[in-house]
């Protein structure tokens, strides 16, 4: 059998599984209730260990154990594109989704993920937590994809990472092969003149260890999760190429239908964490720097003459993503100027 066929079966072997363990829960006592999260991030990774875990112990702690969870780390149960699925079908109530994978669901809050959208890690979470607490057009998605939004996890803006020289300017960024998550990124790499390969973070290491890619655009958090550290060879340090958000959500059927103490728990315990990983994130970029520098790595920054090159192709990557999403009959206009009024643009 294939490594496919495996992952397959395996999977199913887990669903039926939880569903015979779902079956022994609903014969426990009534005050407790066990969920299933699921996320694509290995258990090492900050966003897990600053953000989804915390969170976790915080809702047990405030709820004195009357809510626990059991956490499927590195896609176990649910790959970067299936985040939303595994909700919407009930094979976990709780799931980290991944925003750049589900564009076609969530079109608009891809606008978050346009480059230029905030500077800090706890400037971009304070604008998005204040769009997706109202009742406007990103938040309304939110409800339209059947999943409440309990703690955002925005990463640092990507950075130009090179398994070769520095790609510091936009001639050297032609052409060049760079992966990317997907969606809102595609377009901006497109945008530079670069053939943008869609690709999880998972596949990188070999992607470029082997040079089917000459680059990848990711935040340098994401680095040494995945051990890229030893198969790139220069990094921008200054560049705001977009950012990657990740926002762990729960089902809204089942969010209704929690008592508001649990509610509140979980809503406050989301807001308290989001904010400290925010802080922590931003720290982790600054730190990250001296050490890739350190280590060998080439650390640089673009020149003023290089940035006013590829702002001007930003703007265009970022026009381009309302003009497509607008052609779609969506409320794009409304939802961009929705977003950049939050970040007080």
């Amino acid at each position: 059998m294939n490594s496919g066929g495996m992952k397959t079966m395996w999977r199913s072997k887990i669903a039926k599984s939880l569903l015979v363990g779902s079956a022994l829960l609903c014969s426990a006592a009534a005050s407790a209730e066990t969920l299933v999260v699921t996320t694509n991030l290995p258990p090492a990774h900050w966003a897990s260990t600053k953000g989804g875990e915390p969170w976790m112990a915080c809702v047990k702690q405030a709820t004195n154990n009357e809510i626990d969870f059991k956490y499927f780390p590195s896609g176990q149960l649910a790959s970067f594109f299936e985040s939303l699925k595994a909700v919407n079908d009930g094979l976990a109530q709780v799931s980290y989704i991944v925003l750049s994978a589900q564009t076609d669901k969530m079109p608009l809050n891809g606008l978050a993920l346009l480059p230029e959208m905030g500077d800090s890690v706890v400037e971009i979470t304070k604008a998005y937590r204040k769009v997706l607490d109202s009742d406007g057009l990103l938040a309304k998605e939110f409800a339209k994809n059947r999943i409440k939004p309990l703690l955002i996890n925005a990463f640092p803006p990507y950075q130009m990472l090179s398994r070769g020289e520095p790609m510091d300017t936009i001639e050297k960024l032609s052409t060049k092969k760079i992966s990317t998550g997907g969606g809102t990124l595609i377009i901006t790499l497109k945008s530079l003149g670069s053939s943008a390969i869609e690709m999880s973070s998972a596949d990188l290491y070999l992607a470029l260890q082997q040079g089917t890619v000459d680059g990848t655009m990711l935040s340098l958090t994401s680095v040494k999760p995945y051990n890229l550290q030893e198969v790139i060879k220069s990094t921008s340090g200054n560049a705001n190429f977009g950012v990657a958000v990740g926002v762990w959500s729960i089902d809204a059927a089942l969010w209704k239908k929690m008592s508001p103490a649990h509610q509140k728990a979980m809503s406050d315990c989301g807001t308290k964490v989001e904010m400290d990983m925010a802080r922590y994130a931003d720290q982790l970029q600054t730190d990250l720097k001296a050490e890739f520098a350190k280590s060998g790595i080439t650390v640089f920054d673009y020149t003023s003459e290089a940035m006013a090159a590829i702002d001007k192709r930003l703007k265009k990557s970022k026009d381009d993503y309302v003009a497509r999403i607008a052609s779609r009959g969506l409320p794009a206009q409304e939802a961009y100027k929705e977003y950049t009024g939050a970040l007080g643009q």
